[in-house]
């Protein structure tokens, strides 16, 4: 093998949740540059597909805000390096005086895992039960809750929905042609525009890149798509489009939903969500009478006004229409692990919910993750069940949650603070110790993001470089708060670690004797992975431990998905672990099949539950022609925080030079609201909501409907270059954001509808 063949490697990108397989060149002058990427061809789902956002991860692994020692903050609020013994010593402390003190539901946990890098969310689960943590969450409880939560009642287990094979393909609140957010986005768009038997729908306010390749573009009004969803399913089902047998065998509940949309006003729902009542009945007329259909929601409309009450609606349209469990629909997946955990509901006698809350706040508990933008609310209070102290890892959410200075000011009055990430992130700045990890591509790393169907993948990777000095991988942190804490005992786990050194099939039968006989280990499990099995597996090899127990798991409980891929007998978890360590790229973990998506059903008689009282009730609001949130004289404006563009990472890149073009940042809106509030393009304007105001630049965008304004994601985080000088980064949008605008059931924010006023910035 050539010199220049070593440089190449395999892995995968990390800026959005489809983890497309990547090949990369290494170089530069000490060899830890990434300095060439490529799609990896062998990689069994992105095929050698990738976007633009991909070929910049060098700028993610090499740049001047990597931390590289732990921080400590300062009585004058200044921080200062500390050794990493001093460190482990002194958080070790603070977290154990909090728990002996207040107890351990005291101490809440944010984050764990951000698009690429999720070990750090399974290890965590040591550090959380070694403190007590009860309540958990992060980036998907101001996002995907809602969604999780009407899954998990009307199907029981994530679905992926078929895009690439379905005939009539719907998005809604998604611009894949900018976010990707599925496999192999572009490739999918051009071939299903080429293909004259095959129907794409694209609902979005705006006309963005992907309506171009689409059949229909219903054109929404901001905020109501509830409305135009409901008159979707009316018409359908005033139609009588419905495959009643079908329902018959494989749905309950359905009688009541087919009740209530029977006297849907059809034409008052299209016309109020904006739209021409012919074009939503021609939509529905298509859906209804196709012989396959499938649809992806995004963010788009997860945070925006009737989030979980969209979320059913979407999923009411395939499963009425028999939209489910053969090919071209969705069928349900087995995953390693779950991103998004399937919800335990308590119903009561009426077949409502009744969800575990918050104890200050009361806020909903879904899928074992609190909605974050409750924080802030949660701890700014004198209840003696307030939060005390606060662990974030991989995790940015004073950037990222509504409010951002409340949480700010919540962070100071907690008696401890703990971040654990790459850089000094707007959330650190508040905290009284930071922790510096290695990067995703300076350690074993996973998603556990894939649903594909039937045949799922994980990927298992391999780093490209030693970790940067001064930083540690998130289990060893985790394991040595955990003995600092003094909660294991010398040589309380000797055993396991001598089965360990005898091969995977003895320990397996040392491990699951000492879940039965030590609490401890069950409790402290991936510590105990970390420090037993880990040790064996080779250098810098430990943190995959956790995933050795997870394939012994997923081979037990989906062992014939795992068999039709490969993995059987007593073995089976170790060969399936053996084949994720070896292999460069993803690999096949389970095939499942469309019967299995009805068998595995957990409700009676495994039918799909189409009645959710709740939401059926909530779907009566929007009978009062009236919306959730609306503009006003004074904010004129429904202004998108967040909007996905060319060049944005989930707030994963922190260098703003990563991003390429022109008015990259800009706060943009339609030419024609430009001259009736005479804002020019290219403008310096102050954009102001109820929570506080900023200087942007403006840019006009005729792909913007009227009424709207945009600004993009993970923008106006704080990043000095290598002269030492800060460079501009676009607007810190979150600072605008109130978070009390939120969904009723789930508590996900409305950062896609932020009421907002636009003027000219005064001039000196």
């Amino acid at each position: 093998m050539s010199a220049e063949q070593k440089n190449i490697r395999q892995t995968a990108c990390n800026l959005c949740f489809v983890n497309c397989g990547l090949t990369v060149e290494l170089g530069g002058e000490d060899g830890r540059e990434i300095v060439k990427v490529r799609g990896d061809e062998s990689h069994p789902t992105s095929q050698g597909y990738i976007c633009n956002k991909a070929t910049r991860i060098n700028y993610y692994q090499n740049n001047a805000a990597r931390l590289t020692s732990p921080m400590r903050r300062a009585a004058d609020g200044t921080y200062e390096a500390v050794d990493w013994d001093t460190a482990i010593t002194e958080v070790a402390e603070r977290l154990g005086r909090v728990k002996a003190e207040h107890g351990g539901d005291k101490i809440f946990y944010y984050g764990g895992g951000g698009q690429g890098n999720h070990l750090v969310g399974a290890s965590a689960m040591g550090l959380r039960g070694a403190l007590g943590v009860k309540y958990k969450g992060n980036a998907i409880s101001q996002e995907k809750t809602g969604l999780a939560w009407v899954i998990s009642r009307m199907i029981g287990g994530m679905t992926h929905p078929e895009l690439h094979h379905a005939q009539v393909v719907m998005f809604i609140g998604k611009n894949p042609f900018m976010s990707n957010g599925m496999d192999r986005a572009r490739p999918f768009l051009r071939e299903i525009k080429n293909d004259p038997d095959r129907t794409l729908i694209v609902v979005d306010p705006r006309r963005t890149e992907t309506t171009d390749f689409a059949d229909i573009h219903l054109a929404v009004k901001a905020g109501r798509d509830a409305w135009l969803m409901a008159a979707l399913i009316g018409h359908i089902v005033q139609s009588d489009l419905l495959p009643m047998a079908w329902l018959e065998q494989h749905a309950m509940g359905y009688e009541a939903v087919i009740d209530y949309f029977r006297t849907v006003p059809v034409d008052e729902y299209a016309a109020f969500a904006g739209l021409d009542p012919a074009q939503v009945k021609e939509t529905a007329g298509i859906i209804g009478r196709a012989q396959s259909f499938a649809i992806e929601e995004d963010i788009g409309i997860q945070m925006a006004p009737h989030s979980t009450l969209t979320s059913y609606l979407n999923h009411l349209l395939p499963l009425l229409t028999g939209n489910y469990g053969k090919d071209g629909t969705m069928g349900m997946v087995t995953q390693l692990a779950e991103v998004i955990a399937m919800h335990d509901s308590r119903l009561d006698s009426d077949g409502r919910d009744q969800l575990q809350t918050l104890p200050v706040t009361g806020a909903p508990i879904i899928s074992g993750l609190y909605p974050g933008a409750f924080l802030a609310e949660e701890i700014l209070n004198d209840h003696p069940e307030r939060p005390r102290a606060l662990v974030v890892e991989s995790g940015n959410p004073v950037h990222s949650l509504p409010g951002a200075n409340n949480l700010r000011k919540a962070m100071r009055t907690l008696d401890f603070s703990l971040v654990v990430d790459v850089a000094m992130t707007e959330t650190a700045r508040e905290a009284d110790y930071v922790l510096p990890a290695a990067s995703t591509y300076e350690k074993w790393e996973s998603t556990f993001f894939p649903r594909n169907f039937p045949a799922n993948i994980f990927h298992l990777r391999e780093p490209l470089f030693t970790p940067t000095p001064g930083t540690l991988p998130e289990p060893e942190i985790h394991a040595r708060i955990i003995e600092a804490m003094g909660l294991v005992e010398p040589g309380e786990f000797d055993d396991l670690r001598a089965a360990a050194e005898q091969g995977l099939e003895a320990y397996r039968d040392a491990f699951f004797a000492a879940m039965g006989s030590n609490p401890k280990t069950g409790q402290l499990l991936p510590y105990v992975l970390y420090r037993t099995l880990g040790p064996t597996l080779g250098e810098g090899e430990a943190p995959t431990a956790i995933i050795w127990g997870l394939c012994q798991v997923y081979t037990m409980k989906y062992s014939a998905e795992a068999a039709r891929a490969g993995w059987t007998g007593p073995n089976a978890g170790n060969d399936l672990f053996r084949a994720l360590k070896d292999s460069p790229t993803a690999v096949v973990i389970g095939e499942s099949t469309y019967e299995e998506s009805f068998s595995r059903i957990p409700n009676a008689g495994n039918k799909l539950q189409l009645h959710l009282p709740e939401l059926l009730e909530e779907a009566e609001v929007l009978r009062e022609l009236q919306p959730l949130m609306a503009t006003s004289q004074d904010y004129p404006f429904s202004l998108v925080a967040g909007a996905r563009r060319a060049y944005t990472a989930n707030c994963i890149i922190r260098d703003p030079r990563w991003a390429k073009g022109r008015q990259v940042t800009a706060l943009t809106i339609h030419p024609d609201d430009g001259e009736k509030y005479n804002l020019p393009d290219g403008a310096m304007v102050k954009l102001e909501t109820d929570m506080g105001s900023t200087l942007i630049d403006l840019a006009w965008d005729d792909r913007m409907q009227p009424g709207t304004a945009s600004v993009p994601n993970g923008q106006g985080m704080s990043f000095t270059g290598e002269d030492g000088n800060a460079l501009p980064s676009g607007v810190y949008a979150n600072e605008l954001t109130n978070p009390r605008n939120r969904d009723r059931f789930a508590g996900t924010p409305f950062h896609k509808f932020v009421p907002a006023r636009i003027t000219l910035a005064e001039t000196a």
